[in-house]
């Protein structure tokens, strides 16, 4: 009988960005179905006109957390607010394209990037 691998636990920073309006979500550690639930309510819970999602230290998410990342897209644009995903991990930018979302989503390469055209 073997036992399912434990998941590294998600460790997730809310910080103030350098700018007026801007909030980064650093999130660290793989975005899945038993964990996503605080991601997703930090980002409800954002109310700056600029969020700046940092997914370096993602080396992998589910379907369920691809869900929430859509989410944001979403309500981002119904808000009128803004949002980027930056440093993404190449296994997590193939899902991205592999699920049809990549073009749909605002990704840059770092936060200068981001902030260039969201600031």
């Amino acid at each position: 009988m073997s036992s399912s691998p434990v998941q590294p636990p998600l460790q997730i920073d809310y910080t103030s960005g350098a700018h007026e309006g801007e909030q980064i979500i650093k999130v660290n550690g793989p975005l899945v179905i038993s964990n996503f639930f605080e991601f997703q309510s930090k980002a409800r819970e954002n109310k700056s006109p600029v969020l700046i999602i940092d997914l370096a230290d993602v080396p992998y998410m589910d379907s369920a957390a691809l869900g929430a990342i859509l989410g944001i897209h979403v309500s981002s644009g119904n808000r009128g607010t803004k949002y980027a995903l930056i440093n993404v991990a190449p296994r997590v930018e193939s899902m991205f394209t592999i699920s049809g979302v990549r073009d749909t989503l605002v990704i840059f390469p770092t936060l200068a990037d981001a902030e260039k055209v969201l600031l």
